[in-house]
């Protein structure tokens, strides 16, 4: 099984610990894994991925319910079309971690971060292209902007057909349980899935449904509380999440490196005008990637030059920009505008197509500092 999720387009690669396998066995049993090899990141219907199985001895009655107990766990996903049932592998993250929302244990979370640090993070953040981005808050934009559908969250949040859902957020669920909660905002219902994520957290009674208004509302919220919006690479989004570097594993491993702008896709930046600048550090407390820093007085540092902004640590969040007082923080378009795949499906077949292609130096250097801090 886990050879098998490793020649996915987010792989499943080894360790030498064998972590990866604990945590296989806690969402597979061994005759639910003898189905699940069967299928691919693709969905395809049960008649299909039977076929393929017809030498495994297993009677399709049971071949059936072993993928359904399957979907029931969130190992898996499932969705019906026209009324066929369709079957189809979830990444480890984002996917199989995010299903265990209900049902997560301080186990399974310790164990996920062991595999994190020893070998999945790479695999995580050297998918080509990523696959979270970041949405700049509402509060951050002008129309000098010439903002996108996909990078402006109210358009995100009505294309959702009206699918939308709210669910607990299982980075601070797990935080709560090894007794570290958040640090940033006491809220844990942060979560909105829309399209099919709606349908199979709904379904499963994951999340419970909410209207547009809803949504915004939160997200609003979250903008005060300082929570960075992350979302699905793709420009009909499936997930948005507010994030913080307290909880979120996403941020925490990225925040780690010396480059998070590198490896989250976005195409804004913030600029900053040390004339402008009052030096309050507001927007240093609201940087949840440390791109803003407060130098200390002396020679060459003046009170409207004393805040350091780090370009390569810039995700675009507008987090910074919302809270300057003088308005000495903008958000700047990037000159090449990144048109992310169409839908999640694309997305993975964007990945797929370039797995191939070995990470750059930039990222195993970028690794092997995250591992020395770790």
């Amino acid at each position: 099984m886990r050879k098998h999720l490793d020649k996915m387009p987010v792989g499943f690669p080894p360790t030498f610990s064998g972590v990866e396998l604990r945590l296989l066995k806690m969402m597979f049993t061994i005759p639910e894994a003898q189905v699940a090899i069967y299928l691919d990141y693709k969905p395809e219907s049960l008649e299909t991925i039977f076929k393929k199985a017809k030498d495994s001895g297993i009677l399709k009655d049971k071949f059936e319910k072993l993928l359904d107990n399957l979907d029931l766990k969130g190992s898996i996903f499932a969705k019906q079309i026209n009324g066929q049932k369709y079957y189809y592998l979830a990444p480890f993250a984002v996917g199989m971690y995010e299903h265990q929302v209900k049902t997560l244990t301080p186990e399974y979370y310790l164990a996920l971060r062991e595999y994190a640090i020893k070998k999945f993070g790479l695999e995580l953040f050297s998918s080509n292209p990523p696959q979270v981005r970041t949405i700049p808050i509402e509060k951050s934009i002008t129309p000098e902007n010439n903002v996108s559908s996909y990078d402006e969250i109210r358009t995100l949040i009505k294309n959702g057909r009206k699918k939308i859902s709210v669910a607990e957020c299982i980075c601070k669920k797990a935080k709560d349980l090894v007794n570290e909660p958040c640090k940033t905002t006491y809220r844990r219902e942060l979560c909105l899935y829309l399209a099919d994520f709606h349908d199979t957290f709904a379904r499963h009674a994951w999340s419970k449904p909410i209207t547009e208004e809803d949504a915004l509302e939160l997200l609003d919220q979250a903008e005060k509380d300082g929570l960075v919006l992350l979302s699905g690479n793709a420009r009909e989004a499936y997930f948005i999440c507010a994030c913080c570097h307290c909880c979120c594993g996403l941020i925490e491993f990225f925040g780690s490196l010396p480059g998070p702008a590198h490896f989250i896709s976005s195409n804004f930046y913030a600029q900053l005008d040390p004339e402008t600048c009052s030096a309050c550090g507001k927007c240093i407390k609201r940087c949840q990637f440390d791109a803003l820093e407060m130098l200390e007085k002396g020679e060459g540092v003046k009170k409207t030059n004393r805040i350091l902004f780090k370009k390569n640590r810039c995700v675009g969040c507008g987090l910074c920009v919302s809270a300057c007082k003088t308005k000495a923080l903008t958000l700047i378009k990037k000159e090449k505008e990144v048109v992310p795949p169409k839908n999640h499906a694309h997305l993975f077949d964007e990945i797929m197509k370039n797995k191939s292609i070995p990470p750059v130096k930039y990222i195993k250097t970028a690794w092997n500092i995250w591992n020395s801090r770790n």
